[in-house]
């Protein structure tokens, strides 16, 4: 058992807080490659030595602050999973496009966007192999198969480069559309399995996709 929070700790736990909400807010800002240790250690009030006691460097900063903001969307496994399949992922959707919809710079510039260093990179992949997995779990698809692997591939792919247009576009349509236009992009990926592999089934997950929920279970 650990014991009670010392004045020390606390006071340490306040200053890595601060230093994340000030990785934050510079990644979101700027690219990556812009942002330096000097203007997060100036945007929490503390020195450079901090940050680097903290996090290490401007990457370690940069993949909490990654850490942190993926955390804000939620998950797909933890959404309401006395709901059908479809309902579930419209409604983790939502919550997802919602929260990318209200911090724009974040989902533009940190969310969206991979830092092109190796350890950003690995955490971008990372994330987006997670998601794509709970994706095929929910839906009866096997993630490993080679098929399924690459079409869910292309199917984040576009709609990654979707919720980018659509945020830089100045979000022209509402987040159901959005959503809802994710799942044809996704009915279509799911489809095309039969024609790498005939020997895979859709059409249960196909009509898990396309069966929308009744109003009094979408929330």
């Amino acid at each position: 058992m650990t014991g009670p929070t010392t004045k020390r700790q606390a006071a340490a736990e306040q200053t890595r807080q601060r230093l994340l909400a000030a990785a934050m807010a510079e990644f979101s800002r700027r690219p990556y490659v812009e942002v330096t240790v000097g203007d997060i250690a100036r945007a929490a009030g503390v020195s450079q030595g901090l940050l680097a006691h903290h996090f290490d460097n401007k990457c370690g900063a940069y993949l909490a602050a990654l850490r942190a903001a993926r955390r804000g969307l939620g998950s797909l496994p933890a959404t309401r999973p006395d709901l059908p399949p479809g309902a579930r992922i419209r409604l983790y959707w939502e919550g997802h496009f919602t929260y990318l919809a209200d911090h724009p710079d974040l989902a533009l510039n940190l969310v969206l966007s991979d830092s092109g260093t190796p350890e950003g990179t690995a955490e971008f992949e990372a994330a987006r192999r997670e998601g794509l997995h709970d994706l095929c779990l929910i839906l009866g698809l096997d993630p490993d198969h080679p098929a399924v692997a690459m079409a869910l591939r292309a199917f984040g792919d576009g709609v990654d480069r979707l919720t980018v247009e659509w945020l830089r576009a100045g979000q022209p349509f509402t987040v159901p559309v959005l959503v809802e236009a994710s799942i044809q992009l996704l009915v279509g990926a799911v489809r095309a399995l039969p024609l790498m592999d005939p020997g895979i089934r859709v059409d249960k997950a196909v009509r898990l996709l396309l069966r929308k929920p009744p109003a009094d279970q979408d929330r």
